[in-house]
């Protein structure tokens, strides 16, 4: 808990606090239940608001260890509960509805449409994905009612957060469930060689900008600390507490300390445009190491992995002065770690020794790293005996120049850069004070007492527990003594170690009675030995009842419904982001056709409306409505409609550039209304109000997480008549979730990283923005061997594996386990004709797909 009580003490208006089961990061020293009510307990001293993070995922057999959790909460009353999960969203609001909620950043919410939605779901605040800019934070604050919080400091995830697949499918250990293994800060390379940390972010850092970020209207500021030292999380609260209320007089000195505790190179990521093309001055990090050997080259070989249109080499000098686009130096290369504070460089070699001008403070017990020639990590150099002149010193200054002792037999060369990675001095200094008896958060009790001749009636009750008992006793009046109200009230305070504490008191005592101030204590010792016990049988009761309700849930859930299936047995879905691919298959035997909203498609579309066409053309399209006839003369045109839904992209921005934002969408949406078409297939909460006055059928993609029944049923709630169920889940789980309503992805390309991040801008350091990049896509290996291919859509990297996921040849189980409806998606890969056809030949004969992997399915979703 030292984390805790440094955030404190160092400013922080509130803390989210993670518990040992579903946080976000499982992996960090998270905190018990008795841990939380002595965070809530001392934080209400000090002002400060706690929160709790149950923002993960949460799996069928999970859910009863949720509601215990959250009886547990709900007595600890915490200022808000931050999720992410649909299912606990229902299960809260169902019976927990006191709680605060807050929409974790896990839910990529990214646009006003989705920061409305998540209003009228009930939420509180929203915690903004960390893509978007300032102006739309500013657009969403000003337009919504609800509290907006952003991310200001600290580490970055490479994909959006809540559609990053890559941990999850490559080892089992899901992002969405807290186990991310982060495969971001692993090194990658192209089959030509060149290569480096390829998807590894800088940290972010707005230490520069809080004014301006104030100025946007955001409600609370974020700062990423948990799984980083009681220093770091002193030192960011501390700066961050001093720049918010205009008390922080050197910059120079404060971004020192933050790289000192803890830095990789720094970036204001998304946030600020106009700082694309700033280089290296927008890193934070002048002395930054760029090792002269390090295998990343800054201009990758074409050689097939990188498509470049004709133009882009004799028009990349012309246009790359224009405004940039995507950010470029978004990215680190050369290494994924702790870098530390640039601290100096070694001036000459000495035998077990180095001299050093310094270029900060450097005391003895601090740690230096320098980077070595050849070398993927760098090398430690603590700090034992320093030497300025011949004598000992304990510490030197910027400009001294000193020997420090090595015990090193290779030492850092002259000229060799040397970083402080940790500092005693910083340490010291922000010490945590742990307080030597934490006390624990008390249940409020209200108390109403009655003292009569013949005994006295107490009546206890905390939160949704009453307990009345009746003390039988012979009072008497008293001539000289009578038993007043405030020592009634000062007698019942002393609640000593109990789990109660005193909120008020209601006494009334009759004809002027005197009660001894030992039977009063002895009854007030009684009552609650007997209140808690109770309240603990009753607690029990409501847990039990709670998990009961679960279950019932559950089972209406599953409630065999009648099916509406092919002979085959099976009903198959197609989901198509290039529509030519239905010219080679055989439509008849498919229920439902997705096609993936595109620039290409939307381009076909929005034409369509300027020359008053009623059918697609272009062939883009493949005229689509007749298509299907195309193939198989049984099916007519409207018969065609009914087959086709169209599929929106998760991420809509508010602003941006392509067929991805939000009212360009809009835009083709009421174009396809007005054609009568009306079967959509969503993946974010900010879709749902673009249908909001139509008659419409909304089917959910799986980025609307469905682990559990009882988010099947609030999607239900929300109007979906169809979800999809995850391509991360294992067998054992989705079992529990084969529904009439499910639908199971068994072919798909999963998209492993959705990322702003340019990866062909960050590798060239350079964008010239869309309408002049000739990136496509380009090939990466892993250090494991494993292969993947970055795509450029639409001026978003999208990251697959080489081999597809395919539970193809388990379809005869899974008929077995009651589920019947199928879907195939082929999307972001080029897939040629015999690829097509080679997929639907597999699924006839129910065999596997050469080269391809099952995921989670049979080793378990961790």
């Amino acid at each position: 808990m030292e984390c805790f009580f440094v955030a404190v003490e160092n400013g922080a208006d509130a803390i989210y606090v993670g518990l040992k089961d579903f946080s976000a990061r499982a992996s960090a020293c998270n905190f018990s239940i008795d841990d939380v009510r002595k965070a809530i307990a001392y934080a209400r001293k000090m002002s400060v608001r706690v929160y709790v993070a149950i923002n993960t995922l949460i799996k069928t057999d999970e859910l009863e260890k949720v509601v215990e959790y959250l009886i547990a909460l709900d007595e600890l009353r915490p200022d808000a509960l931050i999720i992410q999960d649909l299912g606990l969203l229902f299960l809260i609001q169902s019976q927990f509805p006191q709680f605060t909620l807050h929409a974790s950043t896990q839910m990529t919410i990214h646009n006003l449409a989705g920061v409305k939605q998540m209003e009228r779901m009930g939420f509180k605040r929203v915690v903004l994905s960390r893509e978007l800019s300032v102006d739309e934070i500013k657009n969403i604050a000003l337009n919504s009612n609800m509290e907006i919080e952003v991310f200001v400091h600290g580490a970055l995830c490479y994909s959006y957060s809540g559609l990053c697949f890559f941990s999850s499918v490559m080892g089992g250990r899901s992002g969405n469930r807290g186990r991310c293994a982060q495969p971001c800060r692993m090194y990658y390379k192209s089959p030509q060689g060149e290569g480096g940390y390829l998807f590894s972010m800088k940290d972010l850092r707005t230490l520069t900008h809080v004014n301006r970020l104030m100025a946007a209207g955001i409600h609370s500021f974020k700062i990423e600390g948990r799984m980083k030292s009681a220093e770091y999380v002193a030192a960011a609260t501390h700066v961050y507490r001093q720049a918010i209320d205009g008390t922080l007089e050197d910059m120079d000195n404060a971004i020192h300390l933050m790289n000192t505790v803890f830095s990789r190179e720094t970036t204001y990521s998304y946030l600020f445009e106009e700082t694309y093309q700033q280089g290296k001055k927008n890193s934070n990090n002048k002395y930054a190491p760029r090792p002269e050997n390090a295998p990343f080259l800054s201009h990758p070989s074409q050689g097939g992995a990188v498509v470049k249109s004709p133009k882009f080499v004799q028009d990349i000098e012309r246009f790359s002065n224009n405004k940039q686009v995507k950010a470029s130096d978004a990215i680190n290369p050369f290494y994924p770690a702790n870098i530390g504070a640039y601290a100096g460089e070694v001036t000459k070699q000495g035998k077990g020794c180095i001299t050093v001008r310094a270029d900060a403070e450097i005391g003895v017990r601090d740690l230096l790293q320098f980077f070595e020639n050849g070398a993927k990590e760098p090398a430690l150099l603590p700090v034992r005996n320093i030497r300025v002149n011949g004598k000992r010193v304990f510490g030197i200054k910027a400009g001294d120049i000193a020997m420090i002792d090595t015990e090193r037999q290779y030492q850092p060369g002259v000229g060799a850069r040397l970083y402080l990675l940790s500092s005693q001095k910083i340490k010291e200094y922000f010490a945590p004070k742990v307080p030597k008896k934490s006390e624990a958060s008390r249940m409020p009790v209200d108390l109403e007492i009655k003292i009569m001749p013949d005994g006295i009636d107490i009546k206890g009750t905390a939160r949704y527990f009453s307990f009345p008992m009746n003390f039988s006793v012979k009072l008497e009046k008293s001539i000289h003594r009578t038993t007043e109200r405030e020592q009634v009230k000062e007698c019942f305070s002393r609640l000593g170690e109990t789990s109660f504490e005193l909120k008020d008191i209601h006494t009334e005592i009759s004809d002027e009675l005197f009660v001894p101030l030992s039977v009063l204590n002895e009854i007030r010792r009684e009552y609650f030995r007997i209140f808690y016990e109770e309240w603990h049988k009753d607690r029990d009761r409501r847990c039990e009842s709670i998990k009961k309700w679960v279950k019932g849930e559950w089972i209406e859930f599953t409630h065999p419904v009648h099916r509406d299936v092919s002979a085959g047995g099976i009903r198959l879905s197609l989901k198509v982001d290039k529509p030519d691919y239905l010219n080679h298959i055989p439509l008849e035997t498919v229920h439902k056709i997705y096609i993936v909203l595109t620039e290409e498609t939307i381009g076909d579309l929005l034409a369509l409306q300027s020359h008053n066409q009623t059918s697609f053309n272009k062939r883009g399209l493949s005229a689509l409505l007749y298509t299907c006839g195309e193939n198989n003369e049984n099916i007519s045109p409207s018969n065609g409609r009914d087959k086709i839904v169209f599929s929106l992209p998760a991420i809509m921005r508010d602003t941006g550039i392509g067929c991805m934002t939000y009212g360009y969408c809009k835009k083709a949406v009421q174009e396809l209304l007005s054609q009568g078409f009306r079967q959509f297939h969503i993946s974010n909460p900010g879709a749902i109000e673009l249908f909001e006055d139509a008659e419409v059928q909304l089917y959910a993609d799986y980025p609307f997480y469905c682990l559990n029944p009882l988010s099947a049923i609030k999607l239900r709630e929300l109007g979906f008549c169809r979800y999809t169920l995850s391509p991360e889940d294992d067998k054992e789980n989705l079992e529990k979730l084969f529904s009439p309503h499910a639908e199971l992805i068994i072919y798909q390309d999963t998209p492993l990283f959705t990322s702003e991040t340019c990866i062909w801008a960050n590798m060239k350091r350079e964008c010239p923005g869309k309408n002049w990049c000739g990136f496509s896509q380009m090939t990466l290996e892993n250090e494991y061997g494993d292969r993947f291919t970055a795509i450029n859509e639409d001026c978003r990297t999208v990251v697959i594996g080489q081999k597809p996921f395919s539970l193809i040849q388990y379809i005869p189980k899974l008929i077995d386990g009651g589920q019947r409806d199928f879907r195939v998606d082929l999307c972001y890969k080029d897939y040629t004709p015999e690829m097509v056809q080679d997929i639907f030949s597999k699924i006839q004969t129910m065999s596997k797909v050469n080269n391809s992997v099952m995921g989670n399915f049979e080793r378990g979703l961790l």
